[in-house]
């Protein structure tokens, strides 16, 4: 079997010099690498690679450069983490209510109440999935003891992942989606979207996926009459943000937090690596 050998902390900063990374103190090095994978943070040279296809790296490149990058991808992934969560409250709000009020407490569990997309085995292993694991919460508890079991959408769908929630969103009925995005002041169609590439970006966040200097998985719909088409870019995916949430005190502090983000490593990042235009603010 074919593999790399193992390297200590001391030979993995041997490699780094050896490519032409520049560091000034050895064992702030050896620091950062016995605390962060090497795998993890090589990542972070990719952008200061020479493109003569070798492991080089251009000049000027410093460890501490390297470094700064990393911590502003950490930085970046908690902001969006936060604002995220406020989207993913927002959007099982809308859809328990919309639904509930339609359909009734229980309605959701009538496969009539969706459309032909949905999936009522899911929903059920979902559902059931929650319950045991969570079977000790009060909540449960209190539901299985005085309502047999009964759960209606509102309590239920406060333990779906928001995997499960944009799925549930994609799957009610026409009317029901158009309800909820208007309510966000959207159509149906970018919404969806939306939230399956939503997911993803939580996804990155959650498991700590590099966000800098990186690709999205999927192209976010343009909403109509938009100067801009979207792309892959954490910056179209930052807009979707906006779209969703609009002028609320939740954006103001998330656009105040980014841009302070921006100032703090402008010495260290490029934005055109995440997809930022030059007149990014005035899209945001």
């Amino acid at each position: 079997m074919i593999t790399k050998t193992h390297k200590t902390f001391e030979e993995q900063v041997e490699i780094l010099e050896s490519r032409g990374c520049y560091i000034d103190n050895k064992t702030f090095a050896l620091q950062v690498l016995s605390h962060i994978n090497y795998y993890r943070f090589s990542s972070y040279f990719l952008p200061f690679k020479r493109y003569d296809n070798s492991d080089n790296y251009i000049e000027g490149t410093t460890f501490r450069k390297v470094y700064n990058n990393y911590l502003f991808d950490k930085k970046l992934r908690n902001l969006l983490s936060s604002v995220i969560e406020d989207i993913e409250v927002t959007i099982k709000t809308k859809i328990a209510y919309f639904h509930s009020k339609k359909f009734g407490p229980l309605g959701y569990l009538d496969k009539e109440n969706y459309n032909n997309l949905f999936d009522a085995e899911l929903l059920e292993t979902t559902i059931n999935k929650h319950k045991e694991r969570h079977k000790n919460n009060p909540i449960i508890i209190h539901h299985q003891e005085k309502y047999n079991s009964n759960f209606p959408l509102w309590v239920i769908i406060e333990f779906f992942d928001f995997s499960e929630t944009s799925k549930m969103y994609s799957q009610l009925d026409i009317q029901l989606q158009k309800a909820v995005a208007r309510s966000l002041n959207t159509n149906r169609t970018c919404l969806k979207s939306w939230l399956y590439c939503l997911t993803h970006l939580r996804n990155c966040c959650a498991h700590y996926a590099r966000i800098y200097n990186s690709k999205m998985i999927s192209i976010p719909a343009t909403p109509n009459n938009k100067p801009i088409t979207f792309d892959k870019t954490i910056f179209c995916y930052i807009l979707v943000i906006k779209e969703i949430i609009g002028e609320t005190d939740s954006w103001q502090d998330f656009y105040s937090s980014l841009t302070n983000l921006l100032n703090e490593f402008k010495e260290d990042i490029e934005l055109n690596r995440m997809g930022f235009p030059h007149n990014w603010m005035i899209y945001l």
